[in-house]
């Protein structure tokens, strides 16, 4: 008898569950349906996006790796042109160094505040560090043929406090155009940072040293004027 109950009390608590599991189903099914729905549309238009972006970059590389060869082969001008049109088409990275060779054809042809420009608009529009801090060098390398001294130290001061690897270089551009500027405590305080800066590149030490060696040594007023206090002294006793 025990067992023909228990029997039974098994049977109504599984009709019991599917019941609840039925009215479950009933009540949230649809929502959970939606749900499903908006997952699997997400989840199609990711691979599509995704795809179309791969395609989309590969459209990019064919023309972009064509006006590279034309710029090896000397044709600046089909070069340019090429270039011109891939910095308004295709991937941001692509726009982007597309801008950066338009920049320097225009810099090889003697065009150089086109070339800043550009250079200055591959900088503004580069997410990646690495290309935005390339564009800001470069415009900088042109920027000292262009303006004056404090007009170029405004605009590496961003790289020399950097902690990326162009701060170094930044640092000896400015360090070169302060002492062609007269301004040889810059000149030579960059300098000797440089010098000592072990995990900067061996060549830029290097040269920081050698530049170091043809500027010299501070001069005694440059020390604090101490020639000049000593005889003042001596005449008051």
């Amino acid at each position: 008898m025990t067992n023909d109950t228990d029997s039974f009390v098994q049977e109504v608590d599984e009709s019991l569950r599917q019941d609840r599991a039925l009215s479950l189903l009933r009540r949230f099914g649809p929502a959970l349906a939606g749900v499903f729905v908006v997952f699997l549309i997400g989840l199609v238009g990711w691979q599509v996006w995704k795809a179309q972006r791969t395609s989309a970059a590969r459209a990019q590389s064919e023309p972009f790796m064509a006006a590279l060869d034309q710029a090896r082969q000397g044709n600046l001008d089909a070069a340019k042109t090429a270039f011109e049109e891939l910095r308004g088409d295709g991937p941001a990275v692509y726009r982007v160094m597309a801008r950066l060779e338009h920049a320097a054809i225009l810099q090889e042809q003697g065009d150089l505040d086109a070339a800043l420009a550009e250079f200055d608009a591959a900088a503004r529009e580069a997410n990646d560090p690495i290309m935005r801090e390339t564009a800001q060098l470069r415009a900088a390398y042109i920027a000292a043929d262009t303006v004056d001294f404090d007009t170029l130290r405004t605009r590496l001061q961003p790289l020399v406090d950097s902690d990326s690897r162009f701060s170094y270089l930044a640092k000896e551009l400015l360090a070169i155009e302060a002492w062609e500027a007269g301004d040889n405590q810059l000149a030579r305080s960059t300098l000797e940072t440089l010098s000592l800066a072990f995990d900067a590149p061996e060549a830029v030490r290097q040269r920081a040293q050698v530049a170091l060696s043809v500027i010299g040594p501070a001069p005694a007023e440059e020390a604090g004027g101490a020639a000049t206090t000593a005889p003042a002294e001596g005449e008051t006793k």
